[in-house]
């Protein structure tokens, strides 16, 4: 974070104007107003309840006045009757596409819940899982078996998913067509996958030991995004057949650790198709993806050949992507907010390439609000750590973005590390517009709020 600890008293928190991109910023939901907190009167649970309330309630706050200010002023100069221009009416209709693909969206992703067969805790059963007996559901769970066979015969139909959970001396035979071509598998022992007559493009392996992936013919092929990713996985064998040659891999990330920072077991790894021969690479987290070093390598020559309409049409991308991470934020999709805001900030970034970096960040204002905006969705869904990874990134990116200093007040104070979170909610503070009263009243109350939780901790308490 490279910020100092220190206290801020209020005295020394001093107003400054910078309204910037705040329109920018995600939907947070509302919340009821509800007492005052007063941590010395309240259990430690209890304390962090309020603290979460009163995080939604400064978002909604700030962001509720902000778009009153925006809608005000477009009201004045008559932006809301008649798009000002072919760019914003197409925005326009953007929204509208959105809101009705949000609708299709949320039944599809309630179906799938409601369509889950789950096959738990059997023990020496040979079972085929026939159409009729899946009642409709399309996706099947394994969970807890132990020395059983399974197939999924290639008849079965509309099939979305596989999950195969804590499962030991298990074979499990995939023969139908997957509409994500998605398998997941974590916590198993002794574990044999035949993938005999669909491709499978992802494979995520995590915490198993013994774990053999066959394919069958032809269904491993280079360059179409086929991978197996895994993490924490000791003694895994990947076989397949193409053109008449036998591929095989051998995965253990005790014996794969590389040189880094991370303990092996924190390493993540990728087994695909690299010249014609089956390869694990370690991978690196980029955003909320993972990718090889010779992947990014390959991304960066792409990107330096970038032309300049396809930068135009890649920040056009992105903008699209933001808006659709608004979109989930909204309808308290945090995980999937994060995925459009990560798309946003690659493409954003891709368009930049070539640029200067002070010319980058001022022509691509869109990466410091997606960083603050993932930074919420980190907040929301509990993950502080990378909540302040994302806003000491968009600070980095633009100095002057307040909500960029607040999130990251907020991350560290959820982190229990109250004296560095005062002074990046005093930089707020000193950021924020007087005029905006909401987020300079709900600023205050946050170092107020930090204040007292640090004296309490200072006093021995909880």
């Amino acid at each position: 974070s490279g910020t100092r600890p220190h206290n801020v008293a209020m005295a020394d928190l001093v107003e400054t104007i910078n309204d910037e991109h705040e329109e920018e910023e995600p939907v947070i939901e509302d919340v009821t107003k509800d007492a005052p907190i007063k941590r010395d009167q309240m259990k430690q649970g209890d304390y962090y309840n309020k603290w979460d309330k009163f995080v939604e309630e400064t978002e909604k706050a700030i962001d509720n006045e902000e778009t009153k200010e925006k809608e005000e002023a477009d009201t004045a100069l008559g932006k809301n009757k008649y798009a000002a221009s072919e760019a914003e009416k197409k925005d326009k209709e953007t929204n509208a596409a959105l809101r009705e693909a949000k609708k299709v969206w949320d039944k599809r992703a309630a179906l799938e819940e409601a369509a889950k067969f789950e096959v738990a805790d059997e023990t020496g059963a040979t079972t085929t899982l026939e159409q009729a007996a899946l009642a409709g559901k399309r996706v099947v769970l394994f969970k807890n078996c132990t020395d059983c066979t399974f197939e999924l015969p290639a008849a079965l139909q509309g099939m979305i998913k596989v999950f195969v959970e804590g499962c030991v001396g298990c074979t499990i035979a995939l023969k139908c067509k997957l509409v994500t071509s998605h398998l997941e598998v974590s916590h198993c022992e002794n574990l044999t996958l035949n993938l005999e007559e669909a491709m499978i493009h992802t494979v995520q392996v995590d915490l198993t030991d013994g774990v053999t992936l066959r394919f069958g013919e032809g269904l491993l092929v280079e360059g179409v995004g086929q991978k197996v990713y895994h993490a924490g996985v000791k003694n895994m064998d990947v076989f397949g057949h193409t053109g008449g040659r036998h591929l095989s891999a051998h995965a253990d990330y005790i014996t794969d650790v590389a040189e880094g920072t991370e303990l092996p077991e924190e390493q993540h790894f990728i087994t695909q198709m690299v010249q014609g021969e089956l390869v694990t690479e370690k991978a690196i987290k980029v955003g909320n993806r993972w990718a090889t070093q010779r992947e990014l390598d390959m991304e960066t020559a792409a990107a330096a050949s970038v032309t300049q309409r396809e930068r135009e049409e890649l920040a056009a991308e992105a903008e699209r992507s933001k808006l659709m991470g608004n979109q989930s934020f909204g309808a308290g999709e945090y995980a999937q907010a994060a995925v459009h805001y990560t798309m946003a900030i690659d493409q954003a970034g891709t368009a930049a390439a070539g640029q200067e970096a002070e010319a980058g960040a001022a022509a691509n204002p869109l990466v410091p609000i997606c960083y603050s905006n993932r930074a919420a969705c980190f907040l929301k869904l509990g993950q502080h750590e990378r909540a302040l990874e994302d806003a000491d990134c968009c600070i980095k990116h633009n100095p002057s973005f307040v909500k960029g200093h607040f999130r990251r007040g907020l991350s560290l104070h959820a982190m229990k590390r109250y004296t560095e979170a005062l002074p990046s909610l005093g930089r707020a503070l000193e950021l924020e517009s007087p005029k905006n009263k909401a987020s300079t009243k709900q600023i205050n109350d946050a170092i107020r709020f930090a204040e007292a939780k640090l004296a309490s901790a200072r006093r021995g308490g909880n």
